[in-house]
């Protein structure tokens, strides 16, 4: 009883805010996204050297950040985000964290990685999948054969689990905020984990700053590059580039709205949109979830200017830049 009542002390010593939680969780998810754009802006400057880079994005992701998290669980017992906001996972069973020490049991560790990495990365190819099927379903391109209705199922049952899934997490942090459970999310909660303030870290004996006050001082035969340095400079590099992304991100939400800006002079009717009179101006049939894009005007099909805009994020027609957010649904009589 004594040893779970250190156990309980010493896991609620600095214990993390909710604030800290959504940050980090908000920093892992900037990673991704921002290294998929290097990946296309490479394949575009070089289609025939990179373009392998954007086809396999997924795949090679999936390889970056096992490496990455797996690194970070060994030496850290912490995800990247998690230790880049000072976290440390602990196991909420007392016997688990004082048999295995600093580090992480293997389980848990096995376990953190799994769903670390593995998990959204099928999550992801599923949401790939659905989308395509969701596209095909909009268009009018599934039928009454049973694929066909199977797809149509599926899409349905996987907007029933994304809800439940995304209700069991608000559950699971307002759980948390209120003190009911040690566990922040679903993750931590499925393998009996817990999080707090990771111990200010041991001084390094050569560091970064002893390498550069060597070369301001002249005293270059004290200077010393070993591969743990480069090492910890790598990974302070991936971790502020990421948490700088990230800022730029917020920069970019922060921005005046479109609304904000003066409204343009109303375009001449051209000879395009009276040729598309009724029409999709990109598949050049009539109408199918009619859809207006505010920037340039133009009616689309739902469909065809969603996947355009998803793409490229222009306007099919005019090129004006523009988000899948401002699409309009429109709700024609007759």
């Amino acid at each position: 009883m004594a040893v779970y009542a250190a156990h309980l002390t010493r896991t609620l010593q600095g214990t993390p805010s909710v604030f800290q939680i959504a940050a980090q969780e908000a920093l892992g998810a900037t990673v991704k996204p921002a290294l998929k754009r290097l990946a296309e802006y490479l394949a575009v400057v070089n289609p025939q050297r990179y373009a392998w880079c954007e086809r396999w994005y997924d795949e090679l992701y999936l390889l970056l950040d096992f490496c990455l998290q797996y690194h970070y669980l060994k030496h850290y017992a912490a995800s990247f985000s998690e230790c880049f906001y000072g976290l440390l996972r602990v196991p909420i069973s007392p016997s688990n964290e004082f048999h295995s020490g600093v580090r992480l049991p293997e389980l848990l560790e096995k376990g953190s990685l799994l769903l670390l990495v593995l998990v959204p990365y099928i999550k992801d190819k599923v949401e790939q999948i659905i989308e395509k099927w969701r596209e095909d379903y909009e268009d009018g391109k599934l039928g009454k054969s049973i694929s066909h209705q199977a797809r149509k199922s599926a899409i349905k049952l996987y907007s029933i689990a994304h809800f439940v899934l995304e209700a069991a997490k608000f559950v699971q942090l307002a759980r948390y905020l209120t003190g009911s459970t040690l566990s922040p999310a679903l993750d931590f909660a499925l393998l009996g984990l817990t999080v707090k303030e990771a111990p200010p870290p041991e001084p390094e004996e050569y560091c970064w700053s002893d390498l550069f006050k060597s070369l301001r001082t002249g005293q270059i035969s004290d200077v010393t590059l070993t591969f743990p340095l480069l090492g910890r400079g790598l990974l302070n590099v991936v971790q502020y580039g990421a948490f700088g992304v990230q800022l730029l991100r917020w920069w970019e939400a922060k921005a005046s709205p479109i609304t904000s800006l003066p409204l343009p002079t109303p375009p001449q009717k051209s000879d395009q949109a009276v040729r598309w009179k009724n029409k999709c101006p990109v598949c050049l049939q009539p109408w199918k979830v009619p859809t207006v894009l505010p920037v340039s005007g133009f009616v689309f099909c739902y469909g065809c200017v969603s996947r355009h805009v998803r793409a490229n994020g222009t306007c099919p027609v005019t090129k004006l830049p523009t988000t899948e957010r401002t699409l309009i649904r429109l709700y024609l009589s007759g």
